[in-house]
């Protein structure tokens, strides 16, 4: 079996998975090796191909998912290790051997062996061989020094023992086995295994107005074999890629149909679909990676804790950044070497860019403001997010998180915090009365939210110190230009500037307003309110007679109810008065004393029938007047709407 071809090229993703590719020469039939998880990936991107020579890839082989001891066991060719004689020629019962024993052959066809009395008494285990003659002879089984099979099944169960013994031992490995025919002076073999995700770690040194920001990539070998020399990729982005299991076979569930009993049919026959002719296939044309710069140097004279401008001299970035559509590229140029289950780390860049230091203090937070360094993504590379440690100057500063940066984006880390400043911020709000509008038919009142911002900055710092404040934004309020404004906008944020002086404090108000809107019911509406709205000019002086007009029909109607509503109370005294009559009339006798006092209840109760009659007359003419109120005010009020409306 032909050596397989080494591993020469790696690209590890962000999303877990690695793409190897193999290149060397083959000649025949070689394996490689992979852990029962990768199996699936390995068959869904697995590729080989001939660069040069004279040779053609036939066909690739893998190992079954099941486990190979049981599939032993299933055959009846499972033997402990300890026990191979034994257990072997258990295997083989009835079928044709050749026994070397005591310098002579024996052969037959095997019946088993089993246990008998020796010449000293002890048990002996014999072979049990029935000759070509039908004798049965027996065969010291510690006597037996060779065994030749006669038949080609024997040699097959052996060979298959083997195999599947060899994959027992492998533990969770299996074996793909590539099929070549012919020789390939350099034969490649592509695919894509799961793999830990590549990660980046940063050493950002500010100088002055400059930062220098060394980036270096943090790998893992996924590959179950030392790799050396390989060329190394550190893709960004995220392709597509998904977990499909191709590895355990799938077997889809079919109906069962119980035939039914009747004449049966000649069988029908259909005809087969015609296959293509399947020639070599065509080589998949490989990833180029160009590399270029030269190996690192580390100097051994710089300081602990430094990360000043001596990096510059003593580290050469190893990776040039390469686009390749939505994905970026660290190509690292040196070939890299790492042992099986290793890890290492790896330069990716170095650059220079202008960066400034800022305080920045966020609404609602801590009173002490972030230290945090500000710069443009100049690098030339794509930054993946990831842990940075900050130097001012040669001194650690502290520790931040980058963000995933595109090139030229605004990049902001904060790494520390000012205890040397104080910042605060208090909210005032109140509601301000603005006008009254007819819109569509609906009388609409209009207020202004005003909430004024108040930001102090306290600083014992021996310099000024500028802190820049943020506050949250809400679209749906607006800023007061009169009061202090922005110099920056961010999607969440307003961005505000206070200067305080040496030992001092400095303080901004800022304005926020917006617009609110309230339905006025006519109910509501009384002559202090029109006495508002005529004063604050918010309506003309036509439309607030007419408004006053429609109120004066309205006192004259809620007057006239309280009319009624004593007629309709005088009524229910009168009644009462008529039932407490009737009932008296009912008990009293006509003659006697009872007669006299029977004759007042009589006249009682008669004035009290004139006196409903009037309060029914009364309360019936209310009503019709208060009717008559009403369709007029809602005939002025529905004029002076029209009139209005927008």
């Amino acid at each position: 079996m032909s050596e397989q071809p080494r591993i020469r090229k790696m690209v590890l993703f962000k999303h877990g998975v690695a793409y190897l590719e193999r290149s060397g020469p083959a000649d025949g039939a070689f394996e490689l090796s992979f852990k029962r998880e990768e199996m699936s990936d390995v068959l869904k991107s697995l590729a080989a191909w001939v660069v040069r020579g004279d040779a053609q890839v036939n066909w690739v082989a893998f190992e079954k998912p099941e486990d190979p001891e049981q599939v032993l066991r299933d055959r009846n060719l499972g033997f402990a290790p300890g026990d191979a004689l034994s257990g072997l020629l258990g295997a083989l019962r009835g079928q044709k051997i050749t026994l070397s024993a005591g310098g002579t052959a024996k052969s037959g066809e095997l019946l088993g062996y089993q246990s008998v009395p020796g010449e000293s008494g002890a048990e002996e285990r014999v072979v049990v061989l029935r000759t070509a003659a039908g004798q049965l002879e027996l065969v010291q089984l510690r006597t037996i020094t060779g065994m030749e099979l006669l038949e080609e099944r024997s040699r097959s169960d052996v060979a298959f023992i083997l195999d599947r013994s060899r994959a027992a031992t492998s533990g969770e490995n299996r074996a793909v086995r590539i099929h070549v025919e012919g020789r390939a002076e350099e034969l490649r073999v592509s695919y894509v295994i799961p793999a830990p995700t590549w990660r980046v770690s940063y050493r950002v040194a500010l100088t002055g107005d400059e930062a220098a920001i060394m980036g270096w990539g943090i790998v893992h070998n996924p590959a179950a074999e030392d790799i050396e020399g390989v060329q190394l990729t550190l893709t960004t982005g995220q392709p597509v890629s998904f977990l499909i299991d191709l590895y355990n076979p799938k077997t889809v569930a079919r109906t069962v149909v119980e035939e039914q009993s009747r004449v049966a049919s000649a069988p029908k026959k259909f005809e087969k679909a015609r296959r293509a002719s399947m020639g070599p296939a065509a080589a998949p044309a490989p990833m180029m990676f160009a590399m270029a710069a030269a190996p690192m140097a580390m100097d051994s004279d710089t300081p602990a804790g430094g990360f000043g401008a001596s990096y510059e001299a003593s580290v050469t970035p190893q990776a040039e950044g390469v686009d390749r559509g939505e994905l970026f590229e660290y190509r690292i140029a040196a070939p890299v070497s790492i042992g099986r289950g290793g890890s290492a780390m790896v330069p990716l860049f170095l650059a220079k860019t202008p960066a400034k230091k800022e305080r920045i203090w966020r609404d609602g937070e801590p009173p002490n403001p972030d230290l945090v360094l500000t710069f443009d993504n100049d690098t030339g590379v794509v930054l993946e997010e990831g842990p940075a440690v900050i130097y001012d100057g040669d001194v650690y500063a502290g520790e931040s998180m980058v963000p995933y940066s595109a090139r030229k984006a605004k990049v902001r880390l904060g790494f520390a915090k000012d205890l040397s400043v104080h910042c605060t911020g208090r909210a005032q709000s109140r509601t301000v009365f603005t006008s009254v509008q007819i819109v569509r038919g609906v009388l609409v009142e209009e207020f202004r939210e005003e909430t004024d911002h108040v930001f102090r900055v306290e600083s014992d710092h021996q310099e000024p110190v500028d802190v820049v404040i943020e506050m949250p934004r809400d679209h749906t309020r607006t800023l007061n230009t009169a009061f202090a404004m922005p110099f920056e906008e961010t999607e969440g944020f307003h961005r505000f500037k206070i200067t305080a002086p040496p030992g001092g404090m400095g303080e901004i108000t800022v304005q926020a307003r917006w617009q609110r809107q309230a339905r006025v019911q006519w109910q509501q509406v009384d002559q202090g309110r029109l006495g508002r709205w005529l004063s604050e000019r918010f309506l003309d002086d036509g439309t607030i007679e007419k408004l006053r007009a429609v109120l004066a029909l309205q006192d004259q109607e809620r007057e006239l109810e309280r009319t009624l509503q004593s007629w309709r109370d005088h009524q229910t005294q009168v009644a009462t008065r008529i039932e407490r009559s009737r009932q008296q009339l009912g008990v009293l006798k006509d003659t006697g004393p009872e007669g006299e006092l029977r004759l007042r209840y009589v006249r009682d109760l008669e004035a009290a029938q004139n006196q409903m009659a009037e309060a029914d007359a009364a309360a019936e003419t209310l009503v019709r007047q208060i009717a008559e109120l009403q369709v007029d005010a809602r005939a002025q009020l529905a004029a002076v709407l029209r009139d209005g409306k927008e």
